[in-house]
């Protein structure tokens, strides 16, 4: 915290100096810190975590069923329901929806968000420090359960092991954890304009995700999943006529991964400043 304190006018060495004045509210990093870690354990100990959990095994069940009912699919047969269907079309926004659009309605209805408020830290701050450890839980919670699902469709298979598999699973990851950092900014920032910030959520993610990302028209280019979907074409080798892509047409992985991140960027920015503005009913340290 800076401070800035006036020298003495008085040459009495034994005069006590002026108090220190304070240069508004500055960063205080131990202070972000013990927020970062307060909230990713506020995330893991609630229920969404285990409901997720439990929901992101789904894809692993699936196709070790599979397997053992038809032992000749190959991973090709299973990755693309499974990995780049399932995943992204439902458990990751679901995820970022359920806790990036939770991480400030749950404080404000617990009645906690007073202890974070009165902590001697820009507004600004506060919210970009809850948001980026959603950002990180999310992201280990579907690294490792995509990483199960790998496994899952590529035990056995001597054409998928060791490190091609490894690199398979970190591009897949990558390019999830990228699709988080929108979905996360775009939820977050929802949960600010509207308390119904849930079932808008799963509108959107019906809508725009599901529906507008799978029609051939140039409205699917303002889904996060073409984008998506471009990354994975351009990083995995995907087929592009699967999602009728036109590779010529389509932007590079550069332009997707640099739009994918200015997504998040300015719905952060956005959320923070709503954040900073907004007047919250707040219940008092000493309950009145």
């Amino acid at each position: 915290m800076k401070s800035l304190r006036p020298e003495l006018s008085s040459t009495d060495p034994t005069a006590d100096p002026p108090p220190a004045v304070r240069l508004g509210r500055g960063l205080d990093l131990s202070a972000l810190a013990e927020l970062f870690v307060l909230t990713l354990r506020q995330h893991a100990r609630g229920r969404r975590l285990l409901i997720l959990a439990a929901l992101f095994t789904l894809p692993a069940g699936l196709a070790v069923v599979a397997r053992l009912a038809n032992p000749s699919l190959t991973p090709a047969h299973l990755e693309l329901p499974l990995v780049f269907t399932l995943l992204p079309h439902a458990l990751v926004p679901l995820a970022a929806l359920l806790y990036a659009s939770g991480m400030i309605q749950d404080e404000v209805e617990e009645q906690t968000l007073t202890y974070l408020l009165i902590r001697p830290l820009p507004r600004w701050a506060l919210y970009g420090t809850k948001l980026l450890a959603t950002w990180l839980l999310t992201a280990l919670l579907t690294g490792f359960f995509t990483a199960m699902t790998y496994v899952a469709i590529s035990w056995g298979n001597a054409e998928r092991g060791g490190t091609v598999l490894a690199a398979r699973v970190a591009w897949t990851v990558l390019i999830l954890a990228l699709g988080l950092v929108s979905y996360c900014g775009l939820f977050g920032c929802l949960s600010l304009l509207t308390r119904r910030s849930f079932v808008a959520g799963i509108a959107y993610i019906g809508l725009f995700e599901g529906l507008f990302a799978n029609i051939d028209f140039v409205v699917r280019r303002v889904t996060i999943m073409y984008y998506l979907r471009v990354l994975d074409v351009r990083w995995l080798e995907m087929n592009p006529a699967r999602w009728s892509l036109d590779l010529a047409k389509a932007p590079e992985a550069r332009s997707c991964v640099l739009l994918l991140l200015g997504v998040g960027a300015v719905t952060t920015v956005l959320a923070a400043l709503i954040f900073r503005t907004r007047e919250f009913r707040l219940k008092t340290p000493e309950g009145s």
